[in-house]
């Protein structure tokens, strides 16, 4: 299959090409970082080749998708000034069938709703889907100066006892997930009880927060992942290496 050639939505994982083309959202935040840890990534059979994406015609290249950490009321808002790409963005995260991994900023774009108050700001369109059922709250962790660091065990990574060190900034927080018999929410990684922030608050827009989701920050729904905590800042590529496989890939 040749790179400038669209991936069908419903082309099978098995017949993915020895190069997979993995596009980087690079409208705003830290998508150079994402694309060197991507192109550090090894897989038996393909070859991984990152490319930032900022129009129509390279989205329409990828075969899967990171949509990185940064400001995502400005992503969006950039997207929606590049004439045709919003729309396609929209369709590409919300398609069950493509690989997309959303982190910080783009947690938030990928959820069903958000908010500081319950929602997306006026003026800056539809949530962005793909993770079905999540609905996350803003910055609950804090501004810049609350930014930390924190060592977590995510059984799902190769090493697995080797923790891996999350780095969370101005960081997005789970505020819920609703259930539903038409997909299925793995958390892949959750924080020590001591590192969790206070809940938000109750009578927003969103309605009651699910106090025990509240530590999950790594979450996965068939080809999609999330992640309040930036890897691409870590050293690590360990989770990158799992969407890889695990997403992109289906091992």
């Amino acid at each position: 299959m040749a790179l400038d050639t669209p991936l069908a939505a419903d082309t099978p994982i098995a017949s993915l090409p020895e190069t997979l083309v993995v596009g980087v959202l690079a409208l705003q935040g830290a998508f150079a970082e994402h694309i060197h840890y991507l192109e550090s990534v090894r897989v038996k059979g393909h070859t991984v080749k990152a490319i930032a994406v900022r129009t129509p015609e390279e989205l329409a290249t990828c075969h899967a998708l990171v949509i990185p950490g940064g400001e995502s009321t400005a992503i969006t808002r950039v997207a929606a000034r590049t004439a045709g790409l919003l729309p396609l963005l929209q369709a590409f995260v919300a398609d069950p069938e493509r690989p997309v991994y959303g982190t910080c900023a783009g947690m938030i774009l990928m959820a069903d709703a958000d908010g500081v108050g319950g929602g997306k700001r006026k003026g800056d369109g539809a949530a962005w889907g793909g993770m079905q059922g999540l609905r996350v709250w803003r910055n609950l962790y804090g501004g810049q100066l609350e930014s930390f660091e924190q060592e977590i065990s995510i059984p799902a990574l190769a090493n697995p006892e080797r923790p891996f060190n999350a780095i969370f900034i101005r960081a997005p927080a789970v505020h819920s997930l609703v259930a539903s018999p038409n997909y299925t929410t793995e958390v892949i990684a959750s924080l020590p009880a001591e590192r969790v922030p206070a809940p938000p608050p109750a009578d927003s827009a969103l309605g009651a927060p699910d106090v025990e989701a509240t530590p999950y920050v790594m979450l996965r729904q068939g080809r999609k992942l999330v992640t309040s905590f930036h890897p691409e800042l870590s050293g690590d590529a360990r989770v990158h290496q799992y969407w890889i496989e695990s997403c992109v890939l289906g091992r």
